[in-house]
């Protein structure tokens, strides 16, 4: 009588518990990061003298179903994922600073340039083939100007960004510390907190967006965070990440309060930070090297020569401003254009030498082995072509998270159909425990009926 009262009880209690668990799922079935639940038990027996006997159900645990290694491995994928599209994000804001629609772009302007020279030097005399010199200077010394100076503004974007990025790492970081607390002491308790580790599994995701790192079980159910071997995240705290830049030489480093130096190289964090101290400045760098070429160049020959007025010899940029965000026309020549040096006679004022030779630069290999027009073709198109690599590398790490994400997903997420179909099962098996105890009520009636 007893041991029938003991199953039904325990059968009670376990499809009860089952019961609430199954709608908790379907009610939570389309909660971003909810994981799908199920009820552990085991069966309670006892050995009695020359047999054994049955006592019912245990309820051991409710477990989460969910892959903790394809975790681990979806948040590197996406660390990964987010370095790309942000690397490209920045690429293609350069490159719509470098290239237009029209096609008029450095490369344009410089061959432009050297053409005026050309017919400066068929017809030395015309002040309109002059005018049309200085025209074309300036503007490729606007294009200089312009394309340095939205590459300068992209840069403090990056850097703002990654900045407030940095503020998004810290919050998160804290707030898993908080979540830690709470799941180990529900795992001390023996009672797991499944919606605190839900809520974790989403913030790493999140944390693993911006930077990357690596996780480590503390052994209590809280979580271990390290960035390239140094913690971040322990069981007693969450460190403040904080920013140390120096504008001058594009550093950015990210230091713990005790001052060690942190290394992020993933996420959209890392990439920031890449961009913004090499991506960025190297292809300002180069833009200077070229406005540099030019200044040095042209100059060298042009002062070699003279205009129509004098035998004063004169340079054609202005010497003290030979990098793309200054370079500029010498501005004796913007005045008067027949200063503009075409002979290499002085008083000879057909002879256009001069002109023809800075004309013929354009055939020179005078950076890195190049000419000036292939160079500039090469800074111009450089973001375009780094940016089609890593759009190819985004659709294919895109594929691969989306296949662990399927595989996750039949995993823990919650299928209706299924869960409700369980919740028949444990419906009846709440209804077959019901008449168990109904009957051990009766048998205990007609006992005390007979006493």
């Amino acid at each position: 009588m007893r041991s029938l009262l003991e199953i039904s009880k325990s059968g009670l209690k376990s499809a009860e518990r089952s019961l609430a668990v199954t709608s908790n799922n379907i009610i939570n079935a389309d909660t971003a990061g909810y994981t799908r639940q199920r009820v552990d038990k085991t069966p309670v027996g006892m050995q009695m003298s020359g047999y054994s006997t049955g006592l019912g159900v245990n309820i051991t645990t409710v477990t989460r179903m969910r892959n903790a290694m394809n975790d681990e491995l979806l948040n590197e994928k996406r660390q990964d994922m987010s370095y790309m599209q942000s690397k490209a994000a920045v690429y293609e804001q350069m490159e719509a600073s470098m290239v237009s629609d029209s096609g008029f772009d450095i490369d344009m302007s410089i061959s432009n340039l050297l053409d005026a020279f050309s017919d400066l030097g068929t017809d030395p005399q015309d002040i309109s083939v002059r005018n049309t010199v200085l025209s074309e200077a300036q503007q490729l010394t606007a294009k200089f100007a312009d394309i340095s100076s939205n590459l300068k503004r992209t840069s403090e974007l990056t850097r703002e960004y990654a900045t407030q990025n940095l503020g998004e790492v810290n919050d998160l970081l804290q707030e898993i510390h908080t979540l830690n607390q709470a799941v180990a002491q529900a795992q001390g308790a023996g009672d797991p907190d499944n919606a605190s580790l839900d809520q974790r599994v989403r913030k790493l995701q999140e944390l693993s967006e911006l930077i990357n790192f690596d996780s480590q079980d503390a052994g209590n159910g809280a979580l271990e965070l390290s960035v390239n071997g140094i913690k971040v995240l322990d069981v007693d705290k969450a460190f403040t990440l904080k920013t140390e830049i120096d504008e001058s030489t594009k550093g950015f480093n990210i230091r713990l309060e005790s001052g060690k130096l942190i290394d992020i190289t993933g996420g959209e964090l890392g990439a920031q930070i890449e961009m913004y101290q090499q991506g960025i400045p190297d292809i300002l760098g180069r833009l200077d090297d070229l406005a540099g070429t030019i200044v040095s160049e042209i100059n060298a020959v042009h002062a070699a020569g003279f205009g129509l007025d004098d035998s004063a010899t004169r340079p054609f940029f202005d010497p003290a401003y030979s990098d793309a965000d200054t370079i500029r026309v010498n501005s004796v020549l913007l005045e008067n254009p027949r200063h503009i040096a075409s002979s290499d006679t002085a008083g000879e004022a057909g002879n256009g030498e001069i002109a023809a030779r800075i004309a013929e630069l354009r055939n020179d290999e005078l950076i890195d082995g190049r000419k000036l027009v292939d160079y500039a073709v090469d800074i111009i198109s450089t973001p375009g072509t780094l940016l089609s690599g890593l759009n190819n590398r985004i659709e294919a790490r895109d594929s691969e998270i989306q296949m662990l994400q399927n595989q996750q997903e039949r995993e823990a997420g919650v299928n209706i159909d299924e869960e409700l179909s369980l919740m028949i099962q444990y419906q009846n098996a709440y209804q077959g425990a019901a008449k168990i105890m109904q009957a051990a009520q009766d048998m205990y009636d007609t006992l005390i009926t007979i006493v």
